[in-house]
């Protein structure tokens, strides 16, 4: 896998503590309210079903959704070839590629593995971003799908999903308590069901976004370190977030579920301070800035190299480090959700 692996660990350490969290959260609410076990079993077997069989169906159903069409070299030789580069860069299967007849710029990576991987972009992406943009983007896609992003993103969907249900469950069945519940206080039954209806559903609502915002971040990232050219990812981000707003995207039937897929929400409102706490993506601005504060600092090792001044400048899987009279430091893409920030630390 691509990228920054403790990084990775640490994002995937704090998803587990967070879904554990709310499980027990509302273990505690299901007992207060003394409803059957029973009915919390089959909830969850039944969601935990249905989010399987969109993550084995997803990307046959997602390339239907937009009317995509398999693409060969012959018909997008420049595509064509940066999929197979940035594939065989990494040491990883090609993906098949997909082109949807939309004006509307746009890239999503989706498949339950590396070996069942698709990548898919609108004609309105290859019209507008050059090829150093187009490598960039491509990069970005291939990370979520050989770090498996998509699998992480599935499981916690999944749970989210059940939590959330088990949330309405607890709201409207007042009538299904176990005999046991008749020795418990109605005031504490009540008291669950109203937590249980606003924070269950809200807290894994927020959990799993703030977890897609994290996978954003770190494909951004791990794309600019594979192709060394975090301006030109920035260069798509701004292009591609432009575009969506002149060319709207069709709103045909499941758009809106393959739209949280895609490199930018092209239904997303980012000038609304209310509707971003409940986007899956971070703040383009900021993910454009991050790029750029990394950029410029790539281009100042560059530079002090030309000068002599650096030993040398040695990119790797993980970082691009310089080394200065022996010392190695390291350069970082910024961690949170809030967009991230770029420090430059001492080893």
């Amino acid at each position: 896998m691509f990228g920054n692996m403790g990084m990775r660990y640490c994002n995937n350490l704090k998803t587990v503590v967070l879904f554990s969290l709310i499980w027990l959260f509302v273990a505690l609410l299901w007992i207060v309210a003394g409803l059957r076990l029973s009915m919390l079993v089959w909830f969850a077997i039944i969601a935990i079903i249905l989010s399987l069989c969109a993550y084995w169906l997803s990307g046959k159903v997602a390339t239907h959704i937009m009317r995509a069409s398999e693409i060969s070299e012959n018909e997008e030789p420049v595509l064509y070839g940066i999929v197979r580069e940035i594939s065989a860069q990494i040491e990883k299967p090609m993906p098949r590629i997909y082109v949807a007849p939309t004006d509307s710029p746009n890239i999503f990576a989706i498949g339950r593995s590396e070996r069942h991987a698709t990548i898919c972009c609108t004609r309105g992406l290859l019209n507008i971003l050059n090829e150093r943009e187009l490598r960039g983007v491509v990069s970005h896609e291939l990370i979520h799908v050989y770090n498996h992003d998509i699998l992480n993103s599935t499981v916690a969907s999944a749970i989210a999903t059940v939590v959330t249900y088990f949330g309405y469950v607890l709201m409207y069945s007042g009538s299904e308590c176990a005999k046991s519940a008749k020795r418990r206080c109605p005031v504490l039954k009540v008291i669950g069901k109203v937590l249980s209806a606003i924070f269950v559903p809200l807290g894994s609502l927020f959990v799993k976004l703030a977890i897609s915002r994290v996978r954003e971040l770190d494909a951004d990232r791990s794309a600019s370190m594979l192709t060394g050219d975090p301006a030109a990812l920035a260069s798509a981000l701004n292009k591609i977030s432009y575009g969506a707003k002149i060319h709207k995207m069709d709103l045909h039937s499941g758009v809106q579920a393959v739209a949280s897929l895609m490199i930018i929400d092209p239904f997303a409102n980012y000038d609304s301070k209310l509707l971003k706490l409940f986007s899956r993506q971070p703040d383009v601005n900021k993910r454009v800035d991050s790029l750029m504060l990394m950029s410029s600092k790539m281009e100042s090792l560059v530079q002090e190299d030309a000068r002599g001044e650096v030993d040398y400048v040695e990119p790797d899987r993980d970082s691009v480090f310089r080394f200065k009279n022996g010392t190695k430091y390291d350069i970082e893409y910024g961690k949170g959700v809030s967009g991230g920030v770029v420090a430059v630390s001492g080893a």
